[in-house]
């Protein structure tokens, strides 16, 4: 090939890249373009280059000659002589192609308000690779520009200052509307333009209502009212949803007296048709108060918020007087210190003195509401139990829009020690001073020890109970896990606990009148027996040989130990996702410092020779409520003694299995793989771990023979077992008796199959001598 052949196709690149532009050209001379209307003198005396209401005009934006590239084309349009305020000037400019080269541009210059000439707004469509978009822009004008000529000018804003672009095929579209602005309350602009509102009397309250629009870009418009401190003040401003979405997202600020601080702000999220803002707050300033409404322009107000002459916003204000007693006179309960207080000084536990209701109300944000009670001496445990409750009255307006995010939260300060370090030192790391446990919510451990180190309370503060609201879960309707019950160890002084109503994010408030209900209340004499030493002690007893299977006999105290679990949230499981959706009286992120009362009990097992393995019978039963619901169901903790591994002539405690998980047991219905399931075993093959029975006053569950229940040799040779008893999926916190049933019997037991066949659970052989095989309970599959 021919040195010219193989340049002749660059060639022909690099002269029809030249000839376009950026934008494309006529076909080889012919139907050539007229470029009109290029300069300010063309636009003040030219008749096709005035741009008249209503009349559209389609123009090239392209130069005449070899050099198309840079063109601008100028336009005048006079004004007419009852242009006022409220007159809007609509510019609007758009390639209606779907694609050109050319990023329109488009600026209006006129007289400026400080004097001189000078660009009234300018707005251009960078579009990029992408289709053109219109480039549209409503100007309000002045008294001043009556029958005043304002210049339009339109150019390329390239992407490349010194490359502007051109479209010698397409037209863009030029037109220009005049129209009286819909809103009433223009020119309201400025803080000296601001609208007045006057808050009328009617149904206990004052009221000012308004309604306008944002009609041009980055409008802004100025409301003010007066109010008086103590008042709450309940601020609305709603844009109807009118089946589009606007070209502005709605925000407001709202201005304290003097204007220069903001009380609160808001704006609506993207894309929603209609818009629904409001506030309430608490007026501590008496004086002129400013409303602020404009369109939502970014955090640094860099971005243009578009103009829209159709969608309207309505405003309402509403001055009303204090409705919660608590919060009417002095400085109200907003701070612990201030807390409402009830003593229980002169009360027994479980007398009616020793309850008390609070009723009080979410007003505004943000609202804090503090109780307090103070419990006397006490020898023997007790029991705090509070539960809040909605109620129907109040409602002076409506709910605020943001989220709810109500919480119960219930403290003690810390004092132990001799100095603030040592008491938040406590707080953290002394059980005593303050209980935790995180087992069954890990994030609740950055909230409780916040409030162990904040500086902003009078001491540290101890997070015995939080709750908090799950909105749109069917689990938790009407505040249905705002329900606790707390235990209190004897105590030589009084004690006071305080409790916090409020929404998390203090973003919201209902004005709804709420009731907080708490009791102090007995221990179960149980409680009080293993605490009779001054801490708690677990239960000794014998295990003792059954002559039943798979549970010992039903009835025979020699088997069986009775307890009630009075206290905590309960365990959840987490083999589902309970935690992460709540169950029962727990939400999800609902959190005690006890999660459960734990009854411990101490079994001496039995000495046996070798091969000591024995069958292990576990069964436990639960009483029902009156209305035959179960209020919780059993978690049960085991503590072997490893007899083959000693410290000191001290046995060594195993609480975990081979996987180092938790040696537990604990109801669940679906087939599982138990401790000698085979590796390699189907699916079909397995069976559930355990039975339940649904008894006319009980819930039995028993572990079942497939589970093949046994104690180690290790364990026997250890010769003890302790038994922690904790409350799973609590549902209620009515206190029943629970019984657990437990046993041992001859080694090796067997279960059933599918077809009926009996297959023996591992039994032990001798090698050498040696036992081995056998039981294996804690080898975690």
């Amino acid at each position: 090939m021919s040195i010219q052949a193989r340049l002749l196709p660059l060639a022909l690149l690099a002269l029809a890249a030249c000839k376009s532009g950026g934008g494309g050209d006529t076909d080889a001379g012919t139907n050539p373009v007229e470029d009109l209307c290029n300069s300010r003198e063309e636009a003040l005396s030219l008749p096709e280059c005035e741009l008249k209401p209503g009349e559209p005009l389609e123009r090239f934006l392209v130069l005449e000659g070899e050099v198309k590239a840079g063109d601008q084309d100028w336009y005048r349009i006079v004004l007419p002589a009852d242009t006022s305020p409220r007159t809007l000037l609509n510019v609007n400019g758009a390639y209606l192609a779907a694609s050109t080269a050319v990023n329109l541009s488009i600026t209006v210059l006129g007289p400026l308000p400080t004097g001189g000439e000078g660009a009234l707004a300018k707005k251009e469509d960078q579009h990029g690779q992408g289709a053109p978009k219109p480039v549209d822009m409503v100007l309000p004008l002045r008294d001043d520009l009556k029958s005043q000529t304002l210049l339009v000018l339109v150019q390329d804003a390239p992407a490349v200052v010194n490359r502007p672009n051109f479209d010698a095929k397409n037209k863009y579209r030029l037109t220009v509307q005049l129209a009286q602005n819909p809103d009433s309350q223009e020119p309201n602009d400025t803080y000296a333009t601001a609208t007045p509102l006057t808050l009328a009397p009617g149904n206990g309250q004052q009221v000012g209502t308004a309604t306008g629009y944002l009609a041009t870009d980055n409008d802004v418009d100025h409301y003010t009212f007066n109010l008086e401190a103590g008042k709450v003040a309940y601020v609305r401003v709603h844009a109807p949803d009118q089946q589009f979405v606007p070209n502005w997202r709605l925000s407001y600020e709202l201005r304290r007296p003097g204007f220069a601080e903001k009380e609160d702000e808001g704006q609506s999220p993207p894309g929603f048709r209609g818009s629904e803002l409001a506030t309430a707050r608490k007026v501590k300033q008496t004086g002129t108060w400013m409303l602020v409404v404009k369109g939502y322009r970014g955090i640094n107000d860099k971005d243009t918020a578009l103009g829209d002459l159709r969608q309207r916003y309505e405003v309402e204000v509403r001055a009303l007087d204090e409705a919660d007693a608590q919060d009417s006179t002095g400085n109200g309960n907003d701070r612990v210190q201030d807390a409402t207080a009830r003593n229980f000084d002169t009360a027994s536990p479980g007398t009616p003195q020793a309850s008390a209701s609070f009723t009080g109300r979410l007003g505004y944000v943000p609202d804090r509401d503090w109780y307090s009670v103070r419990l006397p001496v006490s020898g023997v445990p007790t029991l705090l139990r509070y539960r809040l409750v909605p109620l129907g009255s109040g409602g002076r307006f409506p709910a605020l829009p943001d989220t709810p995010d109500r919480t119960v939260q219930v403290f003690t300060l810390v004092s132990k020690g001799a100095n603030l370090a040592e008491w938040r030192t406590n707080c953290l790391n002394d059980a005593s001073a303050c209980p935790r446990d995180f087992v069954e919510n890990q994030p609740a451990k950055t909230l409780a020890e916040g409030y162990c180190t904040r500086t902003d309370l009078p001491a540290p503060m101890c997070l015995h109970s939080y709750r908090e609201e799950v909105v749109e879960n069917p689990r938790f309707t009407a505040l249905s896990n705002f329900h606790g019950v707390i235990p209190l160890p004897p105590h030589t002084t009084a004690v006071q606990y305080y409790f916090l109503v409020q929404d998390d994010g203090s973003n919201w408030a209902d004005d709804r009148d709420y009731r907080l209900e708490v009791s102090w209340e007995e221990e179960d004499l149980d409680e009080r027996n293993r605490q009779s030493t001054g801490s708690e002690q677990p239960v000794p007893r014998t295990l003792q040989a059954s002559p039943s299977f798979p549970a010992p006999p039903y009835g025979d105290t020699n088997f069986s130990v009775t307890g009630q679990l009075s206290h905590g949230h309960g365990r959840l499981r987490s083999d589902n996702d309970d935690r992460t959706t709540g169950m029962g009286v727990r939400g999800p992120w609902d959190y005690d410092a006890v999660p459960s009362d734990i009854d411990s009990y101490q079994f001496q097992l039995p000495p046996a020779t070798a091969p000591e393995d024995k069958a292990w019978l576990v069964q436990w039963e639960v009483d029902k409520l009156a209305d035959g619901g179960t209020p919780h169901g059993i978690s049960l903790a085991f503590t072997f003694c490893e007899g083959d591994v000693t410290d000191g002539g001290t046995c060594t405690p195993v609480t975990t299995g081979s996987r180092s998980l938790p040696l537990t047991m604990g109801y669940r219905s679906d087939s599982l793989r138990a401790w000698h399931t085979p590796s390699g075993a189907s699916f079909s093959s397995l069976q559930p771990l355990y039975t339940r029975e649904e008894r006319p006053g009980s819930t039995v569950v028993t572990v079942a023979p497939y589970a093949c229940g046994c104690l180690e040799r290790r364990f026997i040779r250890g010769g003890t077992m302790r038994v922690d008893v904790s409350a799973e999926s609590r549902t209620d916190y009515e206190r029943v008796n629970y019984t657990l049933r437990t046993g041992y019997a001859v080694y090796p037991t067997s279960y059933t199959v599918d077809g009926g066949a009996s297959v023996s659970c591992p039994a032990p052989v001798q090698d050498g001598g040696t036992w081995v095989g056998g039981c294996n309970f804690t080898r975690q599959p």
